[in-house]
């Protein structure tokens, strides 16, 4: 029954990888290759900025004869951007999959259940992990010989994932446990994630000063790294061919798993079962409100929205970003524009916020898997006495209604502080407003188009799937692809040009996408 289990994970993670949709169809080699360059595209990118931090700081390192310390870098690096992919993750996975009462209910040991969605996260701990482990052994100027090799990717690929997966797992069932028992678990569930991306994003911002800051002194991070054993003893064992400690990690790691897998599997039924804890109300009788049809489904669309975090947190991730920048610009943006390195880059610095305002845009993506979240209810909504256009229509709704007011908000604050004038400042005002109506309606064609139904948990549904991955790269390839031309054609080509350019094509795209969704698109919904 284990490998029955284990085949199907690896099927679902199949089909999140290749973009399948609801249907076991074999995908054509096209579809395959197009997935597969796209997920090694995302993991390229997140590998860019490490590669950056290893290739500063590896020859001074080792120069300095500090191995380990670079290996330790690349330790404690990797572990936490496992941790930020797991946690949340392991929380819906493990205790929160739509399955977890149909697999209860049948002759399967709990344990099975356990290991095999174990399993599922310690294949992605290895793929997460990837974009740090690469890079660290590219640039380490110096071959790390037979010993060497094998105790880093024992590291790698066996004690970081493995003890991170004890650890993510505990976290998530820590998570859970909390999210039911607190009165509103999209609130705490939201905090908890926007405070481990707040951390990333701090980092990433403050990338440049903390590799300066190295390069002049490598060895200001030796104490705080030096005093957690298991870094230092993971890193020698890598840097100085210590597999003594190599195999006291590797017992460590099996064990934390071993306990971890044990403590899960005792609480496993009453964890994955407990309903959350709802604060009785004394009925009050009150009359009901009348609302139309439209009002209706905005407000079930809301509150679907409102009623899961991993949907609301995934789709509306841009919302929070641009909130936060406009909040930024507001309170520093003038200050920013007085200093003398702004005068002098002005003209540069202009369009790439812009760019940075529209890649925003392009992170809500609230239909693309909107269609795709009803799942096994999918003939609600069909047989409602409405039209499937009023259906389609309040997603759309939705996305706008949480898209737009922020951008908006965005645009007209970097108008204010930010010194833009004529042309560009009637783009900055326009754009991004106009990306994320395109967003939206490219979300609703492309979940139309590919609907995947074959979801465990909601996590799923709103972050893989052909509908979601397509709206994300066709999103960013808008935003880079102005860049580019202006990067590569600077003489003619101007930021204005472009800028105009992209006005009038997401105008003409957002107008077919808007007459097919009208046209066609009920058509297509019924006969899902």
């Amino acid at each position: 029954m284990l490998n029955i289990l284990l085949r199907t994970r690896i099927e679902a993670l199949l089909s999140v990888l290749t973009g399948a949709g609801r249907t076991k169809k074999a995908q054509s080699k096209g579809k395959l290759i197009g997935f597969a360059t796209l997920m090694l595209l995302s993991l390229f990118s997140l590998g860019i900025l490490f590669a950056r931090i290893f290739e500063v700081l590896a020859t001074p390192l080792s120069m300095l004869g500090m191995g380990w310390l670079y290996f330790g870098m690349a330790v404690v690096m990797s572990f936490g951007l496992m941790l930020i992919g797991n946690v949340i993750l392991a929380k819906y996975q493990l205790f929160e999959a739509r399955d977890n009462d149909l697999l209860l209910s049948m002759p399967i040991k709990p344990i099975h259940i356990l290991l095999s969605r174990l399993f599922l996260l310690l294949v992605l701990a290895w793929i997460i992990m990837l974009p740090v482990a690469v890079p660290c052994l590219l640039f380490w100027p110096e071959s790390l010989g037979f010993p060497g090799q094998l105790a880093f990717w024992t590291v790698f690929v066996l004690i970081l994932p493995l003890l991170n997966l004890a650890i993510s797992s505990l976290l998530g069932w820590l998570l859970h446990l909390a999210s039911n028992k607190a009165k509103n678990k999209t609130l705490l569930t939201l905090v908890v994630t926007l405070g481990f991306l707040g951390v990333y994003m701090v980092f990433s911002f403050k990338l440049n000063s903390i590799l300066s800051s190295l390069a002049e002194n490598p060895s200001m991070l030796e104490k705080p790294l030096g005093s957690a054993a298991p870094v230092v003893w993971l890193s020698k064992s890598i840097a100085e061919n210590r597999l003594d400690l190599l195999g006291l990690m590797l017992v460590i790691a099996l064990a934390a798993f071993g306990l971890c897998a044990l403590l899960l599997q005792r609480t496993f039924i009453k964890t994955a079962t407990a309903k959350s804890t709802v604060a009785k109300r004394v009925y009050v009788e009150q009359t009901a409100e009348a609302r139309s049809p439209r009002a209706a489904l905005l407000l079930h669309e809301l509150s679907r929205l409102w009623s899961s975090p991993a949907y609301l947190l995934n789709g509306a991730l841009g919302s929070f970003f641009t909130l936060a920048a406009a909040v930024y610009l507001l309170i520093k943006g003038r200050s920013l524009t007085a200093s003398a390195d702004w005068q002098m880059i002005s003209f540069l610095l202009q369009p790439l916020i812009l760019a940075g305002l529209c890649y925003m845009a392009s992170l809500v993506f609230l239909t693309a898997p909107s269609i795709s979240l009803e799942g096994k209810y999918l003939w609600i909504p069909k047989s409602l006495p409405v039209s499937a256009w009023t259906v389609l229509q309040a997603k759309l709704r939705l996305h706008m209604l949480i898209a737009l007011p922020p951008l908006v908000l965005v645009s007209v604050a970097a108008a204010l502080t930010l010194g833009y004038e004529g042309q560009m400042l009637v783009l900055v005002l326009i754009l991004p407003p106009l990306f994320g109506v395109f967003s939206g309606l490219l979300g609703l064609f492309e979940n139309l188009r590919h609907p995947n139904f074959n979801w465990i948990n909601e996590t799923q549904a709103v972050k893989s799937g052909a509908s979601v991955l397509l709206t994300m790269f066709i999103g960013m390839g808008f935003v880079l692809l102005p860049v580019l031309l202006c990067v590569l054609f600077s003489d003619w080509f101007t930021p204005e040009l472009a800028g105009w350019g992209m006005v009038v094509l997401l105008a003409v795209l957002s107008g077919l996408l808007y007459l097919w969704l009208r046209k066609k698109g009920p058509r297509v919904f019924r006969e899902l």
